[in-house]
């Protein structure tokens, strides 16, 4: 009896425990179960990157010059085609010409590459928004300045625009090739008004280069339309600025009526072409002079003229001077 009550106290307790146990035992088993899962949540679901929106990318598609040859000194219009070549939008477009040597913007309406000045407005030009896949033209009024030299010059274009709400710079250069004119003036002409065909006459030719620089390779020459020239040609070789040259001719006359003398003057330019300068004169050509004199036929036709008189005829018969 006494045992049946000890085991029965033993079991008791072993029964608790054993109900007790599990529920102690559960919450270490929950909080490791939580750990896993918030890993492995933490894996599944890397941390958030931010998205690239890479801007649009604008370009000098093409641009020309009003001008064929572009002289210094001598104003013309430059336009610019400015193309998106992206599908996205750029907002508040602004291209101007600006300076070579830094990246700065350029003094207001002037580049300092080509020594192109920008004339009527500033050296840039706004364009508004410019869509994707779009073209914008703009267009400048320049002048090469006197100290640009003559050839190929580079050109500083910059195209600024916003987008993402950020302000965005691009950087491109053109090419322009300048020229300068020739400043040639013929300072005496002497050549007679009047000639005679078969008769020939001399002409004088003084030409001066009224340019700022020099010329190569000047050769000068007479030409004539209706005549024979004699000693017109004369090379010249180096023709330096505010020099003169002289070329005397003598010009026989072949027919009658206007005649035009030019004088023609061959350089080479800064590029080694050869050019021409022409100064037209004119002589009016007139015919061998008629002969005036008498002829021996004359006299008889004029004593059958005279006695083809009546009042001759009537004084001879009166007279008996003759039938």
């Amino acid at each position: 009896m006494k045992r049946s009550r000890i085991f029965e106290a033993m079991l008791s307790v072993i029964v608790c425990g054993a109900l007790v146990a599990p529920a102690v035992a559960a919450k270490p088993a929950l909080a490791l179960e939580s750990t896993a899962e918030v890993a492995a949540a933490a894996v599944a679901a890397p941390a958030e990157t931010p998205v690239l929106r890479p801007a649009p990318v604008l370009v000098v598609d093409s641009y020309e010059t009003s001008k064929d040859r572009l002289l210094v000194g001598s104003a013309f219009t430059l336009t610019l085609d400015i193309r998106n070549e992206t599908a996205r939008r750029a907002e508040n477009v602004v291209v101007s010409l600006a300076s070579a040597t830094s990246g700065a913007p350029a003094e207001a309406g002037t580049t300092g590459s080509a020594g192109l000045t920008v004339l009527g407005t500033g050296n840039a030009k706004y364009l508004g928004a410019l869509r994707g896949q779009r073209d914008a033209v703009v267009s400048f009024e320049v002048v090469a300045g006197p100290g640009t030299p003559p050839g190929a010059s580079t050109v500083p274009v910059t195209i600024s625009f916003e987008y993402d709400g950020e302000r965005h710079q691009l950087a491109y250069t053109i090419g322009l090739v300048f020229e300068r004119d020739a400043g040639l003036t013929v300072a005496t002409a002497e050549i007679p008004k009047n000639a005679r065909v078969g008769r020939p006459f001399e002409a004088s030719f003084e030409l001066a280069n009224s340019g700022g620089f020099a010329l190569s390779g000047m050769a000068l020459s007479v030409e004539t339309t209706s005549g024979t020239v004699t000693d017109g040609n004369v090379f010249v070789g180096a023709f330096e600025a505010a020099a003169a040259e002289t070329i005397d001719v003598s010009i026989t006359p072949k027919k009658a009526g206007p005649m035009e003398v030019v004088l023609i003057a061959k350089y080479r330019d800064d590029f080694g072409r050869e050019r021409t300068y022409r100064s037209v004169h004119k002589v009016e050509v007139k015919g061998e002079p008629k002969k005036t004199g008498a002829t021996p036929n004359d006299t008889p036709n004029k004593t059958a003229k005279q006695e083809g008189n009546w009042f001759a005829r009537f004084f001879k018969a009166l007279f008996g001077l003759g039938a």
